[in-house]
């Protein structure tokens, strides 16, 4: 049996991988994969159907020219990152949370990621640097209580390196009460996910653990995710999910509610549903906003209510989550592509 690491070393890099010959979905990307880079571990590629030229997962991990159409809307970086960067590695949105880069390596690099852009051609803006500056700047602001781990993905990082560096947030951040990790390990590389890996991020003495994972589609949560999910768990880390709502995908109140149903069966309690933000190269995601509302609207009444996740969008320049669900207004309609 390979380890994550072999798995991860043994990942699908290129559209003319000899592997991918069976497969019915165009193997395009030559000129896509020079600007944003592909790379698919063997487990996630067993999830997709052979067969489906449209195959929903397939569309979530492989290059499409589409990628390299760019509307005026778009941006580099929509959720404003860079703009509410205070140190080096470390954004601050919200008063009482921030965000520390940890790394722009992924295990599999998602064709709508909303850092697609940051975590290629720009990437030495957002990940370059120690974590000096950043600890110095939480240690000096105890109005931060929560420390959120993202990426790339946190757990790139080996069991080792994240021990040390949770321990020294530990040290240095006394004012820190919850750390949060954002990963997608437990859907696209679920192997990652092991009792070594629990003993290097919780810190019971000194934080509540909260991990945000992120499936998109039913048939992601497979016999190795949910063995994934269950080690968390059963750990004592408390579970929560972020979807994207992404054309072509998971664009069906039916197929989300399968989803969401299944994860709350593991413990999993759905926290967010986005749209899909603005990003270069991922136009081809975003639904429209009416269609987005028909979806959650359809969802609301065959959910309980601690399983239906909240319908949000990011607004461009950093200034946080905006609820779209029901009759909520857009403060920045009609700016920046956020039409309903």
């Amino acid at each position: 049996m390979q380890t994550w690491q072999q798995e991860l070393r043994d990942a699908v890099s290129s559209p003319r991988d000899p592997e991918l010959s069976g497969y019915a979905f165009a193997r395009t990307g030559g000129l896509v994969i020079e600007k944003f880079r592909l790379l698919v571990p063997r487990p996630y590629l067993r999830l997709i159907d052979p067969e489906n030229p449209n195959d929903p997962i397939a569309r979530m991990a492989f290059a499409s020219p589409e990628e390299l159409v760019t509307t005026p809307d778009a941006l580099r970086d929509p959720i404003g990152d860079l703009d509410r960067q205070v140190a080096p590695r470390l954004t601050h949105r919200y008063r009482d949370r921030a965000l520390l880069h940890v790394t722009n390596l992924c295990p599999m690099y998602c064709r709508f990621c909303f850092r697609k852009n940051l975590m290629n051609e720009r990437e030495e803006e957002l990940y370059s640097g120690g974590f000096e500056g950043a600890f110095a700047y939480l240690a000096a602001h105890p109005e931060i209580e929560e420390l959120i781990l993202t990426g790339g993905d946190p757990w790139m990082l080996s069991d080792e390196k994240l021990s040390a560096l949770v321990n020294e947030i530990a040290a240095r951040v006394p004012s820190l009460r919850r750390l949060r990790f954002h990963t997608r390990m437990p859907v696209t590389l679920p192997s990652r996910v092991q009792a070594g890996l629990l003993g290097a991020i919780v810190r019971p003495d000194r934080f509540r653990t909260f991990v945000v994972t992120h499936f998109n589609h039913p048939r992601e949560l497979g016999r190795g995710a949910r063995e994934a999910l269950r080690v968390l768990t059963r750990g004592g880390v408390t579970v929560l999910n972020q979807s994207v709502l992404l054309k072509g995908v998971n664009d069906s109140a039916a197929l989300l509610r399968e989803l969401f149903l299944a994860l709350g069966n593991e413990g999993v309690l759905p926290y967010y549903l986005h749209h899909c933000d603005l990003v270069a190269g991922a136009e081809h995601f975003r639904t429209s906003f009416a269609e987005g509302r028909r979806v959650w609207t359809e969802l609301r009444g065959t959910l309980p209510g601690y399983l239906l996740p909240e319908y949000v969008v990011e607004t461009p320049g950093g200034f946080g989550k905006v609820p779209v669900g029901g009759n909520f207004t857009l403060p920045f309609a009609g700016e920046q592509g956020l039409r309903g």
